[in-house]
């Protein structure tokens, strides 16, 4: 794809970083190659690899998943080489050529191709998007031993993200023995702990102590926060470059003109400078992921069922919809800031940034894929501001009212009533919640995904009814 790219049309109007892709090495190991890290770490690689004397740092990208092989093929086709179309929220477009990824395996096919580059000495980092679910801790951070992947995996299987770091990792500590970082790059509150804790709980599974006391003094999980609105890749920017470019890039994809990667500093072998190219390294991330998951995460899951049961169809359009434009603004600015407290970041002008973000139409997030997977987003993205704003005494009434429109939307969804489908994975754990007393009361109640607050706070539950009534009402 290079030689094509290079001697494309209008090739003035693609950007691409000044480095040979030839003299570049593997120094980090991608896991899970999808949509948001080919527009979030990759890019902040492709800088970095421009840079004096970085050129150690290139990306050998692992797909980990069978079902996603047939489009891992054409990545492997394309030399992991693709255009990046950044849109702003005034309508400016960037392309830029992304070549950061030097190496690609599917380790559904060759699970030792990946063992043997996370136990190469020249590896320092491996790097992982595989999703909110690819981690298998239940609430409680308890490795679900019982799920037939992680039981599979433990009996020698290849399916989830544990299976390869134990084999890559069991490897290394036989072989080059060097300190490695394990840099989670998913959505998830103190992602670094969980990560460690669900493949510490993997190694004891597997009775590999050797393994467990070598990764106790060798790896290093630091916790990271990253940020940028990459919405499903689409046919439509393809087609764009196509016209644009007359190259044949399918792997092309979009994302919002705003990026933030904010890391702990905390490695353990070889630290790649990427301050250099504007990521912050912090001592403590907490800050930084509160603010994100309680404005950002929680702002999109409390606005969107309210969008789906308005029949809207992409996100922008609820921040022009007047009603749920103060909504928005209105959770934020009673519910979510003040149960944040005092914080480093400066929240009254974080929210700003969020709130054009969330304006920008180029982006096209549709509300179907943020209504995705609600029982997992609400107890990591909202229950924080639920609890935290009980516990200084308020009521969160903006919060409850965006927990009422989920039910809401689940029922009127059940009953084939709103046009918006719904995505649940654990559509199962939602059974009990139906359109009855009983029902309410299950959901009012449901410590997965509210923890204590029902008991600590039994106005909770009078107070969640009462707004299930008026949403029920309301959009029925």
């Amino acid at each position: 794809m290079a030689n094509y790219l290079q001697a494309s049309l209008n090739a003035d109007q693609l950007s691409v970083q000044d480095y040979q892709k030839e003299a570049i090495n593997a120094g980090i190991v991608h896991l899970g190659v999808g949509a948001f890290h080919r527009a979030h770490q990759a890019v902040y690689i492709d800088r970095l690899l421009a840079h004096d004397n970085q050129q150690n740092w290139g990306i050998i990208g692992v797909n980990i998943r069978p079902q996603d092989s047939q489009a891992f093929a054409r990545f492997v086709e394309q030399k992991g080489e693709y255009v990046l179309k950044t849109m702003a929220a005034d309508g400016a477009t960037r392309y830029e050529h992304i070549r950061s990824l030097i190496e690609q395996i599917d380790g559904a096919q060759a699970p030792q191709d990946v063992d043997a580059a996370l136990a190469h000495a020249t590896t320092q980092l491996v790097t992982s998007t595989v999703t909110e679910g690819g981690y298998y801790l239940d609430e409680n951070r308890t490795l679900m031993l019982d799920h037939p992947a992680i039981k599979a995996d433990i009996e020698g299987a290849r399916n989830t993200l544990y299976a390869f770091l134990y084999a890559g990792l069991k490897l290394r500590s036989e072989t080059s023995n060097g300190a490695i970082t394990l840099l989670c790059c998913d959505n998830l509150r103190h992602n670094g702990e969980l990560l460690k804790t669900g493949l510490m709980q993997f190694l004891a599974a597997k009775h590999d102590n050797k393994l467990a006391a070598w990764v106790a003094q060798h790896v290093s999980f630091p916790c990271s926060m990253v940020d940028r609105i990459t919405p499903k890749p689409s046919q439509q920017h393809v087609d764009d470059v196509r016209a644009r470019f007359g190259v044949d890039d399918n792997m092309t994809v979009m994302g919002e003109d705003f990026i933030q990667w904010v890391v702990e500093d905390n490695f353990a072998g070889a630290k790649p400078p990427l301050d250099l190219v504007g990521v912050q390294f912090v001592k403590d991330v907490v800050p930084f992921e509160e603010a994100k998951i309680r404005i950002l995460n929680a702002g999109h899951t409390c606005v969107t069922y309210q969008a789906a049961l308005k029949g809207l169809t992409y996100f922008d359009e609820a921040m022009r919809d007047e009603e749920l434009k103060q909504y928005f603004t209105d959770f934020i600015e009673q519910d979510s800031i003040p149960a944040i407290g005092k914080s480093v970041v400066d929240l009254p002008a974080y929210f700003d940034i969020i709130a054009q973000r969330f304006s920008n139409a180029n982006i096209g997030d549709t509300v179907e894929r943020i209504c995705t997977d609600g029982y997992a987003k609400f107890p990591i993205f909202v229950f924080p501001t639920l609890e935290g704003a009980y516990k200084r005494g308020l009521t969160p009434s903006k919060t409850i009212q965006g927990i009422a429109s989920w039910f809401a939307f689940m029922q009127l969804s059940h009953q084939g009533k709103v046009g918006t489908p719904y995505h649940e994975p654990n559509k199962a754990a939602l059974a009990a919640f139906t359109n009855d007393e009983a029902g309410i009361q299950a959901f009012a109640t449901d410590r997965f995904l509210w923890g204590n607050v029902p008991t600590e706070f039994p106005e909770f539950i009078a107070q969640l009814t009462k707004a299930i009534q008026i949403n029920m009402t309301k959009y029925a």
